[in-house]
């Protein structure tokens, strides 16, 4: 049985920051943001060439600010 706790093992994680494409104008979770299609690939990820869209990272989608009053 392990010494540490559950609560212990998840405090000792190391936590890498999200990872962020050229596309996106936010991090994930962001407040003020949310996720929308790419513009370049159209939500496929992939460019004409069948290549990872270089904008989303191949995903399709990017995080970017919603609108607000």
């Amino acid at each position: 049985m392990s010494a540490c706790s559950k609560e212990d093992a998840t405090m000792n994680q190391i936590t890498t920051p999200p990872t962020l494409n050229p596309g996106d104008e936010a991090a994930p979770g962001t407040p003020g943001s949310g996720e929308g299609i790419c513009p370049v690939c159209s939500g496929c990820g992939k460019t004409p060439d069948g290549k990872p869209c270089p904008n989303c990272g191949g995903t399709g989608r990017i995080v970017e600010g919603i609108g607000g009053g």
